[in-house]
């Protein structure tokens, strides 16, 4: 835990030292949007049928490797290799060694169904800084129903168990959802025995890459569940203690019911890394600030990774949130990002709803939540 922490901190102070000097730092390569299972709010999810009728294609080795060449003379140090499920990208193998033999720091995104003991031996001799794996469930009954993978939790377990005999590094993410919030004290319970970082959520980002109907919609909780169920996380995590010291100071920076009288001021820039020092690689060769959106988006295959990264950056820097958002109080809780604005709302400017209903209702949840325990 201490080596995360520290990790963070490093990382941090790289991420602002590169923001400040326009170095692309760190990117995301998603290789594919195919995937092993079929979760039900996932953002890019395609089919091979349905990759096929867009008339795209993926990219080759070939082609990540060049653009690869050029973002290291720009100065990019980590990389993420993502999907869709990254090990269904054929020749996943050659270009990860071709990579780490550049120098880059890798993870990985994975879901982990793809993982056994032949690929754990091969990723011991090029282990990458981390794997990252979401963990969707506590049985394989809540796989099928939320993944269509019906025997997930026993393949993707038994994939962490070889990935730490083999000294690989694993941290754990959760997106929890209707479907699988009645495993969410046994998943926390799994992380804690087997000592693993979990980051877990209830926030779901609308799909808008896969569906761009889905506006302000994903399977997924109410506002107000959501916020229910972002206490009992917290609760679970983090104990009672810290529940309550952010109830408090929530309840102390609390929203507005009404937008404030007379608004007229510029929105916050974003506020995250993306389009200043991290950058994102579509499947289909689009460079874009960060996975969730679809735009500004620049074509780095074309045009070069220099121009495009250039354009990114530079597009980025224009964008204004809502100016709403940057009169509320409670901004500094609620952590709504640009990404959350446009995916909730369909542009940049406009405030995002269900994050307000659900900052409004963190209070209350926390005490419930809290009461909850209290009486348990």
């Amino acid at each position: 835990m201490i080596a995360e922490r520290g990790e963070a901190l490093l990382v941090e102070h790289l991420h602002r030292r590169a923001d400040l000097a326009g170095i692309p730092l760190s990117g995301t390569f998603e290789l594919t949007p195919m995937c092993s299972m079929a979760c039900k709010m996932c953002y890019v999810r395609m089919t091979p049928e349905e990759v096929e009728a867009s008339g795209k294609r993926l990219r080759t080795v070939e082609e990540w490797l060049d653009l690869a060449r050029q973002m290291r003379e720009r100065g990019t140090l980590m990389l993420l290799l993502t999907g869709g499920e990254p090990f269904t990208y054929p020749h996943f193998r050659e270009l990860y060694e071709a990579l780490r033999a550049m120098g880059f720091v890798i993870s990985i995104n994975t879901n982990a169904t793809l993982i056994n003991e032949e690929t754990v031996a091969w990723l011991k001799e090029n282990p990458p800084q981390r794997v990252n794996i979401t963990l969707y469930g506590s049985s394989d009954e809540t796989y099928a129903r939320l993944c269509g993978h019906p025997t997930g939790h026993t393949v993707v377990t038994h994939a962490i168990d070889l990935l730490r005999e083999a000294g690989i590094l694993v941290k754990l993410n959760c997106s929890v959802t209707p479907d699988n919030v009645c495993d969410l004290e046994e998943i926390i319970r799994y992380s804690d025995e087997h000592k693993l970082i979990l980051q877990a959520t209830s926030y779901m980002f609308p799909p808008l890459r896969r569906d761009e109907s889905s506006i302000g919609k994903n399977e997924r909780f109410s506002a107000e569940d959501c916020a229910y169920t972002e206490a009992r996380i917290r609760l679970l995590q983090r104990g009672a203690e810290n529940l309550h010291n952010y109830c408090t100071a929530i309840e102390e920076h609390q929203p507005p019911e009404e937008d404030p009288l007379g608004v007229d001021c510029e929105g916050d820039k974003m506020r995250c890394r993306a389009g200043k020092s991290a950058f994102w690689v579509t499947w289909d060769g689009r460079m874009i600030p960060c996975g969730m959106l679809n735009d500004p988006a620049e074509m780095p295959f074309e045009i070069g990774f220099d121009e495009a990264w250039t354009r990114i950056r530079e597009r980025a820097s224009a964008l204004r949130l809502a100016p709403e958002c940057t009169t509320c109080d409670a901004k500094d809780y609620c952590h709504t990002c640009a990404a959350m604005v446009y995916t909730e709302t369909g542009d940049y400017t406009t405030k995002p709803q269900y994050r307000c209903d659900l900052m409004r209702a963190t209070p209350h949840a926390c005490r419930t939540v809290l009461k909850e325990a209290e009486e348990a």
